[in-house]
């Protein structure tokens, strides 16, 4: 009987799925609009699932900084 595992994790594994965002940001507006959760959780809650979302479509590239430049 082995301790340890030899699989390793896959990259993807750790990374939030884009499609599951957009169904709870969905479930999250019908909350909203049927009057069970309050304007400020509401707020809360969307801007974290947004940030969450934009961070699993998207992959930035930050460019040189100025005084990176001037060397």
């Amino acid at each position: 009987m082995a301790i340890r595992e030899q699989g390793g994790i896959s990259g993807g594994a750790s990374r939030y799925d884009a499609s599951h965002a957009e169904t709870v940001i969905a479930e999250l507006d019908a909350q909203y609009a049927a009057g069970k959760i309050e304007r400020h959780a509401y707020l809360e809650k969307k801007r974290s699932l947004v940030r969450l979302f934009l961070k699993a479509t998207t992959s930035p590239r930050r460019g040189p900084r100025w005084y990176e430049t001037e060397l």
